[in-house]
């Protein structure tokens, strides 16, 4: 599970029509003439959004930011709103713990915590100790670039492709972006073999604990390597 990166995210989308007439006639033709002029067509006013699965975020939803602009709370609307901004790609309905392992497809963007202890259920926040106790959590992905989940994103789960910074001597690692404001020092090329080693001799052994703002893992240990050294 991601310690601090609970999110939220959803949506996706989609006069004058007058004929002329022919600018030759013959004399047993008669050029056509308008008796009445065209209406332009108008589009029927688009229907409110209806919840029809009754669960919020459901697998396939969108969202986008609440109308009541509470922080970081997120609302259902259809895909094709332009104010939509993420699909679920998952939902999990189950009690939030600190413990709780979040389990998120590959491509997940963010994940969006789930709480009904104000009556409804509300969705929303990158802060996740404000979800715990909740009713589960919401796995989505951005209608529209950027994607931090993907590798070298900064975001999301830790692994092979993303990289990481540190602003001290601690040799504890936080995801950032690869091409972004922050230069990151290493980049994650792999994982050892099943001797416990490298690609290379001098790449760098990166443990759970080598990782800020990261709880639950339970993943592998990785090599990286200094981004200078790509």
């Amino acid at each position: 599970m991601l310690l601090g990166t609970l999110v939220l995210a959803s949506g996706c989308s989609d006069g004058d029509d007058g004929a002329r007439g022919s600018s030759e006639t013959s004399a047993s033709t008669p050029a056509a003439t308008w008796t009445e002029a065209e209406t332009p067509s108008s589009s029927p006013p688009q229907s409110p959004y209806s919840d029809t699965d009754t669960v919020l975020l459901a697998k396939d939803d969108c969202y986008g930011s609440a109308a009541d602009d509470a922080e970081g709370r997120v609302e259902e609307m259809a895909c094709d709103d332009p104010d939509a901004i993420g699909k679920v790609l998952k939902r999990v309905k189950e009690k939030m713990t600190r413990s709780t392992y979040i389990d998120c497809p590959d491509s997940t963007d963010d994940v969006l915590g789930v709480t009904d202890a104000s009556g409804p259920e509300l969705a929303g926040s990158r802060d996740y100790a404000r979800w715990l106790g909740g009713v589960g959590y919401a796995c989505v992905r951005n209608l529209k670039a950027p994607h931090p989940g993907d590798p070298g994103g900064g975001g999301m789960e830790i692994r092979v492709g993303d990289c990481l910074w540190t602003s001290g001597p601690t040799d504890q690692y936080k995801e950032v972006p690869c091409e972004g404001e922050t230069l990151p020092d290493l980049k994650i090329v792999g994982e050892p073999d099943p001797y416990g080693n490298c690609p290379r001799k001098d790449d760098i052994k990166l443990a759970e604990d080598s990782f800020l703002d990261i709880a639950g893992l339970d993943g592998p240990t990785y090599c990286a390597r200094h981004v200078t050294q790509q």
